[in-house]
This record gives C-alpha cells, structure tokens and sequence, in this order.
C-alpha cells in the first residue's frame, strides 16, 4: 500500500516557498492543481490543511477539501505563529506547540473549522514543522484524532501503535522539502545548510534534483509496497508546483495506476498498527 500524503498552509504563515509562486498564486490554489491530477488518476492522497485556510481562503479551498479523491487532516490552526515565539517557549519548556492550554484550543479550532466546512472531523494529522511535545499525542486522542505522521523513518516497514493509543505511520519513503532542490533551496543553499548541521534526518541532509528524487520516491516505495508494508510519502502541492509545476507528481501518479492508495484514516482500519 502507498499513503500519499501533503501539507497545505494559509497564505498569510507566509512560507518561503510562497514566495516564489506567480503574482496572485496562493498555496491553496496549487492545491487544487494537485487535486486535479489525482481526480485525473483516480488516486487518492491524505493533505493535512492548517485551520487558517478554511477561515481566510474558504472559497479557493473548498474544491480542495470536498474532493472525492482526498482525505482532510488536521495540520493545526495557527501553524505555530509567531513562530520565534513558539520556538523560544519549546526551548525553555519542552512545549513546542506552547502551553497545553493553547495546544488544546488550536486542536479543536483545527477540528471544528474543518467539521464546519466538510461535515467530517479530522481523524488524521500532521504536526507543522513535525513539532510534537508531550501533550500533542494524548490532546490528539482525546480530541478524537487516531492516526498521525510525524516521524521519519526509512526502516519502518508498516504502521505502529504509540503513546495515546494513536497509529503512527512513519514518513518511510524520502520525503520532498528537505531533501529537494527548489524554490530557495539551491545547490549553495544547502550546502550552508548542512555546514551549519540543519536537515539531516534518516535519509541524511543530501538534496537532488526534481527527477531524481522522483526516481527515488518511486523506487523506495515499490519496495515497501512489494514487501507487504506501507510507504508514506511527503509531497507538499507547493513543492511539486515549484520544482516542475507537478510534472514529477503526476509521473508518479501515472506509474501508480494500479497499485494500492490508500487514505491515512484506512490505516488504522485495514492494519491496526504493531505494537
């Protein structure tokens, strides 16, 4: 099976990527680009939407979020902004996602915008920036969520039971941002980057090219899929869009006709996990 899967944010967190869209582009936008190929192809994918999309961006989201081919998760409600400020209390506390309070209002904010507009309560989720802290997983449950994506780890085969109760289905196959070449992310980028020690995770801090890393998505999630596990794959609409406006994406897709796609909520149902 192949869980693929992206992140979608509002326009006002102001990423770096954003900044490299045309004129008048928004990230939702290129979403609903990326929704097409997949209605294209039949292929389903898992998008993890921040809670601000549905409140300022509600028009250009909606086609985004009632597909038929697309399961909405929660990625948050403000995306951990400012995020100086929320960086500055994590070091001092080990709350990254600020005091539990807060975290429990932006979960079911998150929760209740998306209910509002898809009629459905997210049961997936995707921590921004993978920030998860102590009470990230047991706020998750008890607010309903059952699946979650936040490690990665190339040598997890299948999904697992965790803290909470919760199902964790590890990004497995190489995932997009840090690992690709695009938008600021040049070859000089990088390699300060990695000089500095930033972006190495279980698949080092090496970068490639859009082709390449298609080529390697494809490969390595094959192999998981041959050997009977589940590839999670990361890869943002934004990140698609800028490195070939989605020329690699839909290849991928096209390659994938036939094979098993699967929603992250299914994950929980058809595997239960491992403990």
């Amino acid at each position: 099976m192949i869980c693929l899967t992206g992140d979608v944010h509002h326009m006002s967190l102001c990423t770096k990527e954003s900044k490299y869209l045309p004129p008048g582009m928004t990230e939702v936008q290129v979403a609903q680009r990326y929704v097409q190929l997949l209605e294209e192809h039949n292929a389903k994918a898992t998008l993890y939407v921040t809670g601000m999309c549905y409140v300022t961006e509600r028009r250009e989201l909606e086609p985004v979020v009632r597909s038929p081919q697309v399961e909405v998760g929660g990625h948050s409600f403000w995306a951990r902004q400012p995020r100086k400020l929320f960086d500055w209390y994590g070091r001092r506390t080990g709350n990254w996602n600020g005091p539990r309070w807060f975290q429990a209002w932006d979960i079911r904010r998150n929760i209740a915008v998306c209910r509002r507009m898809t009629g459905i309560a997210p049961v997936s989720w995707r921590a921004h920036s993978y920030k998860v802290d102590r009470n990230t997983y047991p706020l998750l449950a008890r607010y309903g969520v059952r699946c979650v994506s936040d490690a990665i780890e190339k040598d997890t085969l299948r999904p697992k039971l965790i803290e909470a109760g919760l199902i964790s289905h590890p990004m497995n196959v190489i995932p997009d941002h840090d690992h690709l070449y695009h938008a600021h992310r040049t070859p000089e980028f990088v390699a300060e980057a990695n000089r500095r020690g930033y972006g190495a995770d279980d698949f080092g801090a090496v970068s490639y090219t859009i082709e390449q890393w298609g080529d390697l998505v494809a490969e390595q999630a094959e192999a998981i899929d041959d050997a009977g596990g589940v590839a999670t794959v990361l890869a943002h609409p934004i990140c698609m869009f800028i490195a070939d406006e989605m020329k690699t994406f839909a290849g991928l897709l096209e390659r994938w006709r036939g094979k098993r796609l699967v929603w992250a909520r299914e994950l929980a149902e058809t595997t239960g996990g491992t403990p």
